[in-house]
């Protein structure tokens, strides 16, 4: 009778614990992307926060300058780079829609340049003309669709500028008390892992290196090639170069061309609309400084940390950037590390060879 009892208790005590851990996380729900973000910037910027923490005993102290540095060094820049970046699309956003919701406004830009008005007939002579009247309507349908689109994220991207300040607000203030008391958090979720010592230490450890090295040589990648982009795009006088420079930003990210998925159509343009010359030193430019800084930056940064097959990290940013928004390009790389943590665990476990 007492055994049914204990048993019974047990899983009550699993049932009632689950349904208070599911009512936990829809409350929490709506922040989970930013404290996930605050973790992983304190977890980046740790090792500064244990050196001021060995030069000043004052906890809350060294958590003010420790968030105060972060600020420095990523909110801050961010907050300035999106306010432009936003002023930038604002104009930028009128000229889009404006080519959608009227193709035949391309049209006439195009004859304005003989050699792309040429390769227009051509496509127009070989695909265009066999198309039947319906197909065209509805290729013209979706242009129009396109502009529909454009037109409601312009209206959103007011709101989103406001949602944006009020995220930076909650994050420096969780950054502050993750510095302040991120040891005692951690402390508590290491103790109720049901694992060994040795273990709980394995996945720690090898889990942090591996995010560190991630982070840092994606990081540190993007922001060098952006900001050569950018000097490269202003140098030339092409229009929204700071646009240009936050799309190059995204596309470090992605390891099958890279920023070069950005600097490539510039120099093409550059070739055709201004100087054949300028547009082959911008080329040169773009293939041994801007691409070429990744070859410099990451292997400092990682070293032997993390290894990541480049097949998998593509499709881990790709499903990243689909499950967690634009956070996923950062998120889905330390989802794969710490996965891949998990793995060695099992291997050696289970003494896996």
């Amino acid at each position: 009778m007492f055994s049914d009892y204990k048993k019974l208790g047990n899983v009550f005590f699993v049932i009632s614990f689950l349904f208070f851990l599911f009512l936990g996380y829809k409350i929490f729900e709506p922040f989970l992307t930013l404290i996930a973000s605050s973790i992983i910037i304190v977890l980046v910027f740790y090792p500064v926060h244990l050196f001021l923490l060995q030069n000043i005993k004052s906890s809350i102290l060294t958590a003010l300058i420790s968030t105060l540095t972060v600020m420095t060094l990523i909110i801050l820049p961010i907050g300035i780079i999106s306010f432009f970046l936003v002023k930038e699309l604002i104009e930028f956003y009128p000229t889009l829609y404006s080519l959608f919701s009227d193709p035949y406004k391309i049209l006439e830009k195009l004859k304005a340049y003989p050699f792309l008005y040429n390769i227009y007939l051509k496509i127009y002579d070989k695909v265009v003309n066999n198309l039947n009247p319906e197909d065209l309507k509805n290729l013209l349908g979706h242009l129009k669709g396109v502009s529909g689109y454009l037109i409601e994220k312009g209206r959103a991207l007011t709101t989103s500028t406001v949602i944006f300040t009020f995220a930076i607000f909650i994050m420096t203030i969780n950054i502050f008390f993750l510095f302040k008391d991120g040891d005692k958090l951690f402390r508590y979720v290491y103790s109720i892992i049901p694992l060994e010592e040795r273990e709980k230490d394995f996945l720690f450890s090898t889990s942090y290196i591996a995010i560190q090295g991630v982070i840092l040589g994606s990081v540190f990648v993007a922001i060098a090639q952006s900001l050569l982009s950018f000097i490269g795009f202003v140098v030339l006088g092409v229009d929204y170069a700071l646009l240009l420079g936050f799309l190059t930003f995204l596309a470090a990210f992605i390891p099958f061309g890279g920023a070069s998925l950005v600097w490539v159509p510039v120099a093409i343009y550059v070739t055709l609309y201004k100087s054949f010359l300028v547009g082959i030193i911008f080329f040169l430019y773009g293939t041994f400084v801007i691409s070429l800084v990744d070859n410099i930056i990451r292997p400092v940064v990682l070293g032997s940390k993390v290894s990541i097959h480049p097949m998998i990290l593509f499709f881990a940013i790709v499903g990243g950037l689909n499950f967690f928004g634009f956070l996923g390009i950062f998120f889905a790389p330390v989802v794969v590390a710490i996965i891949n943590t998990f793995i060695q665990l099992y291997k050696d476990r289970y003494n896996i060879s």
